[in-house]
């Protein structure tokens, strides 16, 4: 949800491409990056626009089930999100090539966005890449957890 976009995930410790040699291992990277989307759920819930915009592409595009939002846009509408509680379950990391990951996970949280509730589960998945020696968020999305059907009724 465009609520949580760049909510559930999407901040940049300004670790890039120098990373790979400095840690020896994409573990590394993949640890910050998993961080960095928890830290920008954080900005969001705290109305952190100056972070926000500082860990985010300012080219960065969100979808979910309202439609796309560019980052300025979200950034703009940032002070009408409540959330109450936020958590990141079961994060992992989808490396697209040395500078191009893939961040994803399931998002439980609960809040509204311009006054209407957003789903309480979401997964998420947020595209991160390294521009110039810095990892920023450039696209999320999220999709609304659906229950399973119910399972049929037993022939007697």
């Amino acid at each position: 949800m465009r609520a949580r976009f760049l909510a559930a995930g999407l901040l940049t410790l300004g670790w890039g491409a120098g990373l790979f040699a400095q840690a020896g291992s994409k573990a590394a990277v993949e640890k910050t990056l998993i961080a960095n989307e928890n830290k920008i759920n954080d900005a969001v819930t705290k109305h952190d626009v100056k972070t926000f915009n500082d860990l985010v592409a300012s080219d960065a595009l969100s979808a979910d089930g309202s439609g796309f939002m560019k980052s300025g846009e979200f950034a703009k509408s940032m002070d009408q999100i409540k959330i109450t509680f936020s958590h990141l379950m079961n994060p992992q990391v989808l490396w697209v090539n040395d500078k191009t990951a893939v961040v994803a996970y399931t998002w439980m949280g609960s809040g509204t966005f311009k006054g209407q509730p957003i789903p309480d589960q979401t997964f998420a998945s947020t595209v991160w890449t390294d521009r110039n020696g810095k990892w920023v968020a450039v696209f999320h999305q999220e999709t609304p957890v659906t229950p399973p059907p119910p399972a049929p009724a037993k022939k007697k």
